[in-house]
């Protein structure tokens, strides 16, 4: 009930529907007041959210800096989401998503003998025919894995967890049953870091942050950047506020 009742939050919380809601409202309402600032707020969410300096600067405040393993770790948690999509015309081929950095990043720890197994760790987001999700994701990356010749037997699976509190709680039974010793890499996208240790932490799972995929840009903007719209500033928009939404639920679900 609460994962389908967060996918309808995050519809609501979506930039996109506000702004259909407030075309709908100056199409369609009578009274002037409420088409002034409908309109005004319709503009001013266009232009700020999709200016690429305003957007750039909400993810540097938010996001968990990249830092370097510096140690040896006896498990590397990698929490699913975005890493594989859909099925294409070829079923035989992978295709890897936004966030397959996830995952890369634990290959190249494995590799270079930080981490001596890999957690995968996501289930099937399905909502009967409201959400359908067919990536199989878990043992896709899990596919991926061994294709890069990490050993099937490092590689451990856990595909029940639906959302981030899923994940914590059911990595902590996994590490409980097979003994596995901490602290534990986490890792996932910079923007989604802050709620995945939160939630890690209330489970007891010792952790050490390792940021991959993030969305914003370190480097100078140029002056086109900074003035040009861009849509894609705004899709990134969308996800760091149902991230910062979604942190705050958690917090008073008691899950982070």
């Amino acid at each position: 009930m609460f994962f389908t009742l967060s996918k309808i939050i995050d519809f609501l919380l979506l930039p996109i529907t506000w702004i259909i809601l407030s075309a709908c409202l100056i199409a369609f309402t009578k009274r002037q007041k409420i088409k002034t600032i409908a309109g005004i707020f319709l503009i001013s969410l266009l232009i700020l959210g999709s200016n690429t300096l305003i957007v750039n600067s909400l993810y540097s405040a938010y996001e968990i800096p990249q830092t370097q393993a510096k140690n040896h770790y006896p498990l590397a948690i990698v929490l699913g989401g975005g890493m594989i999509r859909e099925p294409q015309e070829d079923p035989s081929r992978i295709n890897v998503g936004e966030s397959a950095d996830r995952f890369m990043q634990a290959a190249l720890l494995y590799k270079q003998g930080m981490v001596d197994q890999i957690l995968i760790t996501g289930g099937n987001t399905s909502i009967g025919n409201l959400k359908i999700d067919q990536s199989n994701e878990t043992e896709q990356v899990k596919r991926i894995l061994v294709a890069m010749a990490i050993p099937a037997d490092k590689i451990i699976m856990e595909k029940q967890a639906k959302n981030t509190y899923e994940n914590a709680r059911n990595c902590r039974a996994i590490i409980d049953s097979l003994a596995l010793k901490q602290p534990a890499v986490l890792i996932t996208s910079a923007y989604h870091m802050r709620r995945s240790m939160a939630c890690f932490s209330k489970q007891g799972i010792q952790v050490i942050p390792y940021s991959v995929d993030s969305k914003k840009k370190d480097t100078q903007l140029g002056v086109l950047e900074c003035i040009i719209p861009s849509e894609r500033e705004l899709y990134k928009l969308s996800v760091l506020v149902r991230e910062m939404f979604g942190f705050v639920i958690y917090r008073i679900m008691g899950y982070a």
